[in-house]
C-alpha cells in the first residue's frame, strides 16, 4: 500500500539524494553564507544532464508518472520533500514549448507584487478609520482570538503574500497561455528559486540555517523546535509550513480556494453542515470527556494555524456585519473568505443571516524556497514538546518563567495555584472588561473552554511540583537547571500519556499493535513536519466527542454549565477548587460518540455564533486540500468513480445525503468523508483517518531526536529514569495536582469492573529520586532506612 512506504520513511525521491544537502547558512538573522557558490559551472552542466533525464522520463512514462522538477531532485533545495504522491508536472512535449524564465522576469513579477501589496495600505487604513474590526464579544473576535497570529507570523505572511502574488503573475504570463493546466503550471513555477530575489536571504535564514555545535549537543530541546535534526535544522521549527501528502488543489494552482470538479463553486460549508450533521444526544458508554479534551490538548501542542491580520495596520479582520450580512464590498478585505448561510438554514430562520465569519490562514515560505503554491504556516512547533505550555519561542518562554526556583509563573488565589493572569483580557478572551479573569499561557487557546483551561492548569502545577522536588533533591542546582530538567520531565510525561494511554483508547490498539513493524530509535532522515491534511482535517473528530454540558462536581453534587456560555471565559475556574471540580466532572462524564452529530453549542454557537464543522470544511478549501476520495486511496481503499463506490466504508443513508449536497464524489471535503466513515473495530476512527493518524504520529515519534524513549541521544534519560517515566498516567497527574482523592486508573475510559475507582494511593507514582545527582544523594544505608520507614513501619498515616 502507498502508506506503507510513508510509514517506513520512504519517499518517491531517493533518500541518499535527499541527505546530501549542503547547509551553509547561519542561524536566522545572519546572512546566508556561500549561497551563491552553488551556482557553479559544474552544477549547470549537471542540470543539463538531469534535464535530459527528466525529458526522457516524461517521454518514457508519459503524464501518468510525472517527473519531479529539477530543484526537487537535485542540489541544495531539497529541504522539505515534495508531495509524495499525485505530483503533476508538464509533459516532455509541453516542457519544450514553455519559454525559459529568467531571473529578471521573476524579479519583475516580485516588483509588480510589491506594488499590489503597497496599494493595500490606504485601503487598510480606511478599514481602521471606519472601525471595520471585530466587535468585543462577537463571533468574529472569538475566531480572531482562536487563530491569533504573532508578529513574527505576520512578518512571514507579508513576504509569502508577495511571493504568492508574483507566482500568480508568473502562472498567468508564462504558462497558462500555452494551455498548461493550473496545477501543472504551479508545479512548473515551483522550479524557480528565490535565491536571486529580495526574499532569498530571508527564506534561507528560516529554512537553511546551520545550528551551533552547542545546540546540537544540548540535552534540552529548543523552544521553537529548531536544531532538533542534526542536518536539517529547520525541520519541525515553528513558523514553517505544513507539508503535503497530495499536491494542493487550488482553483488557480496557487492560492484560490478549491472548486468542484466541474469548476463550479463547492456547496456552502454551512449547507454541508446543516444537511449532514444533527444534534442527537448519543453518549459513548465507554469513553469520558477526558478523551476528547486530551485529544484537543495534544492537537494544540502539534498544530496552531494562525489567521491573517491586516498587512499594514496589524488589525484583526472582520468579514461579516453584526447584522448577519457580508460587509460592504468597499470594506471587504482580500483575506476574507466568509461562509454563505443558505436560505434553508432553519437555525437562522427569520434572522436574515447570510454570512458567517471566516478569515484565511497565514502562509509562509515554501520549504524549498521557491515560487509556487501557497503553504500555510504552523505557528506551533511540529513536535509533541509542550510548546503550548512553555511557548513556541524563547521570548514567550522567558515571559512565562518565574526566574527563581525553576518555576513557571502562576497566580495565587485563596492559597491555590492558578495560571498567570493575562495583562490584556479583552485581547485574549471574550470578556467585556480588563477586570475579568483571563489566563496567560504558551497558547492563547488554553482559555477556549473550562475543560481545556483545567488541563493546562494541572500541567503548569505539575511543572512547579517537579521543580520543587528537584530543588529539594539537588540543592546545588540553579534556577535554570531546575527549570529545564522539570520541563524535560513534563514533556516526557506528556509524550508517554499520549502514546501509551490515549492512542490505544482512541484506536483500540497499542502503539505496537497499530504499527506492524517500526523502528523505536531516532531517524534523522524522517521529516517530522505536520501534514496539512492532518492539521486541517484529521484531528477535528474531537468536536464530535464534546458535549454541550460541562458537568462539575462540588461536594459530591453534580451540576452542569452550558459550553456556549464559557468559550474564552475561564472565570469559573478562579474559585476555590474550581479546577478540581471541572476535572472531576470531566473524568466522570460520558463523551459523545464520534459521528456526524454535533451538539448545538458547537454547530450554531461555537466561539459565540459559529459552526465548528463549517469552519473546518472552509479551512480545508482555503488550504487547497484535495477531496476525500483522493486521500482514501492512500489508506488502501478502492478508487471512487460513483457515489455507490463509497458504500464500502460509508453507510447508504449517509451516501444518499452526500449525493444531495455534492455534484460528484470527488468534491466531498476531506473532513466530511472521514467523519462519515464507519469506525474500524474497537476504534473511534474510520480507515482513512486511521491511516493519516498512523502516518503522522509515527513521524512525530521517530523524527524527534528528543522523544523520551529514544536512547543514546543527547537528551536521553537513564534506564532508571525511563522506568519511572513509564509509570506516569493522567490519573496520577490529577491526583498530584488537585485535591481529588480517588478516581479510575484510566480516566479516558468510564469507571467499570475492569477500570474501578481507586484511591490515589493505589495509582503508580513517578519517583523523582531517579533525577537526584549521585553526589547529593544519600548512601545505600540511608536509602534503605528511608524505604523501611516509608513502606514497612506503621506510621501515623499508614495502614
Amino acid at each position: 500500500m502507498l502508506f506503507k512506504r510513508i510509514i517506513e520513511g520512504k519517499s518517491v525521491l531517493n533518500a541518499d539524494t535527499k541527505n546530501k544537502v549542503p547547509e551553509r547558512c547561519s542561524r536566522r538573522k545572519s546572512e546566508c553564507e556561500g549561497c551563491g557558490e552553488h551556482s557553479t559551472i559544474l552544477e549547470e552542466m549537471t542540470k543539463m544532464i538531469m534535464l535530459g533525464v527528466v525529458l526522457w522520463l516524461g517521454v518514457t512514462f508519459g503524464s501518468h508518472v510525472s517527473p519531479y522538477p529539477l530543484n526537487l531532485i537535485f542540489i541544495s533545495d531539497t529541504i522539505h520533500p515534495p508531495p509524495m504522491y499525485d505530483f503533476p508536472f508538464p509533459s516532455a512535449d509541453m516542457l519544450k514549448r514553455l519559454p525559459h524564465i529568467t531571473a529578471s522576469q521573476t524579479n519583475k513579477s516580485i516588483a509588480i507584487s510589491k506594488l499590489q501589496i503597497s496599494m493595500l495600505e490606504r485601503f487598510e487604513k480606511n478599514l481602521e478609520a471606519s472601525e471595520i474590526t471585530p466587535k468585543v464579544g462577537s463571533a468574529a473576535q472569538g475566531l480572531a482570538i482562536h487563530g491569533h497570529a504573532s508578529d513574527d507570523a505576520m512578518h512571514y505572511e507579508k513576504s509569502s503574500m508577495t511571493i504568492t502574488k508574483a507566482s500568480q503573475n508568473l502562472v498567468h504570463t508564462r504558462c497558462t497561455r500555452y494551455g498548461l493546466p493550473s496545477d501543472e503550471c504551479a508545479s512548473f513555477i515551483s522550479t524557480l528559486n528565490l535565491r536571486e530575489t529580495d526574499f532569498g536571504g530571508e527564506c534561507a535564514a528560516l529554512e537553511r540555517f546551520t545550528c551551533r555545535t552547542s545546540r546540537m549537543s544540548s540535552k534540552y530541546r529548543t523552544f521553537d523546535g529548531s536544531c532538533n535534526n542534526p542536518v536539517r535544522s529547520s525541520w519541525g521549527q515553528a513558523l514553517t509550513g505544513y507539508k503535503r501528502l497530495l499536491h494542493p488543489k487550488y482553483a488557480d494552482g496557487i492560492e484560490e480556494p478549491r472548486q468542484a470538479l466541474s469548476h463550479k463553486l463547492l456547496p456552502s460549508a454551512r449547507l454541508v453542515s446543516i444537511k449532514l450533521a444533527d444534534n442527537k444526544d448519543q453518549p459513548d458508554v465507554k469513553k469520558t470527556i477526558a478523551l476528547a479534551v486530551w485529544s484537543q490538548f495534544v492537537y494544540h501542542d502539534l498544530v496552531h494555524t494562525p489567521l491573517r491580520r491586516t498587512i499594514h495596520t496589524n488589525q484583526r479582520i472582520r468579514c461579516c456585519e453584526n447584522t448577519g450580512f457580508p460587509v460592504a464590498p468597499r470594506y471587504t478585505h482580500p483575506s476574507c473568505m466568509p461562509i454563505a448561510v443558505p436560505n434553508e438554514d432553519t437555525y437562522f430562520e427569520g434572522q436574515y443571516v447570510t454570512c458567517m465569519e471566516y478569515t484565511r490562514s497565514v502562509t509562509t515560505y515554501r520549504g524549498d524556497c521557491t515560487f509556487g503554491a501557497s503553504e500555510q504556516m504552523n505557528q506551533a512547533t511540529h513536535f509533541l514538546d509542550g510548546s503550548h505550555i512553555y511557548g513556541s519561542n524563547s521570548r514567550e518562554a522567558a515571559a512565562l518563567r518565574e526566574m527563581k526556583g525553576g518555576l513557571l509563573k502562576t497566580t495565587n488565589i485563596e492559597d491555590e495555584e492558578f495560571l498567570p493572569l493575562a495583562s490584556n483580557p479583552k485581547e485574549k478572551c471574550l470578556v467585556d472588561s480588563d477586570d475579568e479573569i483571563c489566563f496567560n499561557t504558551g497558547d492563547v487557546r488554553a482559555n477556549m473552554h473550562p475543560w481545556l483551561t483545567s488541563m493546562h492548569s494541572i500541567w503548569v502545577r505539575e511543572h512547579n511540583r517537579i521543580a520543587r522536588v528537584l530543588s529539594t533533591l539537588n540543592p546545588s542546582w540553579n534556577s535554570d537547571k531546575l527549570y529545564h530538567e522539570a520541563r524535560r520531565i513534563v514533556v516526557a510525561e506528556l509524550q508517554h500519556i499520549t502514546y501509551k494511554h490515549w492512542l490505544p483508547s482512541l484506536t483500540g490498539k497499542s502503539f505496537n499493535e497499530l504499527y506492524e513493524a517500526y523502528d523505536t530509535g531516532y531517524n534523522s532522515d524522517v521529516d517530522p513536519t505536520i501534514t496539512n491534511s492532518f492539521a486541517t482535517s484529521v484531528f477535528h473528530f474531537v468536536n464530535s466527542l464534546l458535549d454541550q454540558d460541562i458537568e462539575i462536581v462540588r461536594n459530591s453534587n453534580v451540576s452542569s454549565l452550558r459550553l456556549k456560555d464559557y468559550y474564552y471565559k475561564p472565570g469559573i475556574l478562579a474559585q476555590k477548587n474550581g479546577i478540581g471540580m471541572v476535572l472531576q466532572g470531566m473524568i466522570g462524564q460520558n463523551g459523545q460518540t464520534m459521528d456526524l452529530n454535533y451538539d448545538d453549542d458547537l454547530r450554531h454557537r461555537w466561539l459565540g455564533g459559529l459552526d465548528v464543522l463549517a469552519i473546518d470544511i472552509q479551512r480545508g478549501r482555503d488550504h487547497g486540500l484535495p477531496g476525500y476520495t483522493q486521500y482514501r486511496l492512500l489508506a488502501g481503499l478502492s478508487a471512487v468513480n460513483s457515489f455507490q463506490d463509497l458504500y464500502d466504508v460509508i453507510s447508504e443513508e449517509t451516501v444518499a445525503r452526500l449525493m444531495e449536497i455534492y455534484e460528484n464524489p470527488a468534491d466531498i471535503d476531506l473532513v466530511v468523508g472521514m467523519m462519515a466513515e464507519k469506525h474500524l473495530p474497537g476504534s473511534l476512527l474510520g480507515p482513512t483517518a486511521t491511516s493519516l493518524f498512523k502516518e503522522q504520529l509515527w513521524r512525530t515519534r521517530i523524527a524527534d531526536r528528543y522523544f523520551y524513549s529514544h536512547v543514546n541521544e543527547a537528551g536521553s534519560f537513564s534506564k532508571r529514569q525511563l522506568a519511572e517515566l513509564r509509570r506516569v498516567s493522567l490519573a496520577r497527574l490529577i491526583c498530584d495536582n488537585t485535591d481529588m482523592k480517588q478516581l479510575q486508573r484510566d480516566v479516558f475510559e468510564t469507571s467499570s469492573d475492569s477500570n474501578p475507582v481507586v484511591s490515589c494511593e493505589e495509582i503508580k507514582k513517578v519517583n523523582l529520586e531517579a533525577w537526584q545527582d549521585s553526589v547529593e544523594g544519600p548512601d545505600i544505608l540511608a536509602r534503605t532506612n528511608k524505604w523501611i520507614k516509608d513502606k514497612v513501619i506503621i506510621g501515623e498515616n499508614k495502614i
